[in-house]
């Protein structure tokens, strides 16, 4: 972090659109031993939610903004694209304080970086905000204060944002919502996410309509479709409404990769009519084992450890236990195959080296086996 940052601890801060995301924010500070009041502005249903289960202080509709603007330290513009882009431009009508930040949660960021420079007030500094963690649960009923846990937040602020206040921001996300802060121009962000994010999302959609146009002419076809087409296509589930705004404010990036991908297959077709898909498949298998699996967003790595374990009740909170007791923090766990009355494999993951190394030395010192991604 940087050591000139400016030390950032807002009295007020307000949350525009109290759904998973902004009720999870709610959330976090407060679990955080945040000491400011928290304000959220959203429905009548979700104010009523959110108050019940401690995500804001007060709650207001949506009109009363103007008002209680006023008196705010840090705002959060957690909505959809557009009406976040909405919001920025009646903010800058409004008569807001000095030094106020205002940020956002939005998945694209070129747009809502241009809106905040034409509308927002000099007096005012405005970071744009992308925090890698979500749900396919909605509302503040689904908010979690540790949803944010060791994702990457990426932060594309304005112009006028000094960069010790940048620093400052950065630090108070990272203490209260316990994720670690990228800095990204809003071009690059939308750029790499087109690559990782919204292009995949195109191809699981694309994948699963191929196969039920297959389905259709050959009944049976998705009976059939084992654990890696759900495991490819699962992000075809999500609902258009929540992709809309994403997709139309980032589609002159995504268009060309999807043509870059077409071209791909076209060659791979040929490929494939010549036997000729090995240097293919080689590439791809090298590319992907350099992805860190256990970091939450575009950017950043832990440490994974692979275990084989008895499939018996017991043996996670066996693991948990070892690790703990010599005050080592598993920051992920997932359980990657499990062969039943038999054994199972789990992925662990930690901090750093040294630490999966220590790990690897206890889980062996009572029998499990157990070895460090290399």
């Amino acid at each position: 972090m940087n050591r000139h940052a400016a030390v950032f601890s807002p009295k007020t801060v307000a949350i525009y659109g109290v759904g998973l995301l902004g009720g999870s924010i709610g959330l976090a500070l407060k679990t955080s031993g945040h000491k400011g009041r928290i304000v959220g502005f959203s429905s009548p249903a979700a104010i009523k939610t959110a108050l019940e289960l401690g995500c804001i202080d007060e709650g207001h509709g949506y009109d009363s903004l103007d008002t209680i603007v006023k008196s705010i330290d840090c705002l959060f513009l957690c909505a959809p694209i557009h009406a976040i882009i909405t919001a920025i431009e009646r903010l800058g009508s409004l008569s807001l304080p000095v030094g106020c930040i205002i940020t956002d949660v939005g998945s694209t960021k070129s747009e809502i970086v241009a809106a905040a420079r034409r509308f927002l007030p000099e007096q005012v500094h405005f970071i744009g905000g992308h925090p890698m963690a979500g749900s396919e649960k909605r509302g503040p009923s689904a908010a979690d204060p540790y949803l944010f846990q060791d994702s990457i937040y990426v932060l594309t602020p304005g112009e006028n944002a000094p960069a010790g206040m940048v620093s400052g921001f950065a630090a108070f996300l990272e203490s209260n919502l316990g994720c670690r802060h990228v800095l990204l121009s809003p071009d690059t962000h939308d750029t790499i996410a087109a690559a990782v994010s919204h292009v995949p999302h195109l191809l699981a959609v694309a994948l699963v309509n191929t196969a039920a146009a297959m389905n259709g002419r050959m009944p049976g076809t998705l009976a059939l479709a084992a654990g890696g087409f759900r495991d490819m296509t699962r992000i075809a589930s999500s609902p258009y409404a929540m992709w809309r705004d994403i997709l139309a404010t980032n589609k002159s990036r995504i268009a060309p990769l999807v043509g870059e991908f077409a071209a791909t297959l076209n060659v791979m077709k040929d490929e494939l009519l010549r036997d000729g898909l090995g240097d293919a498949f080689n590439a791809a298998a090298e590319t992907r084992a350099k992805i860190p699996r256990s970091s939450k967003g575009f950017i950043g790595a832990l440490y994974e450890v692979f275990v084989i374990v008895k499939d018996q009740p017991g043996m996670i909170a066996l693991m948990a236990n070892v690790c703990a007791k010599e005050n080592i923090n598993i920051k992920d766990i997932e359980v990657l195959k499990v062969r039943e009355n038999e054994a199972g494999t789990i992925r662990l993951a930690f901090e750093t080296r040294d630490i999966a190394r220590r790990a690897v030395e206890l889980l062996r010192n009572i029998g499990v086996t157990a070895w460090e991604r290399e």
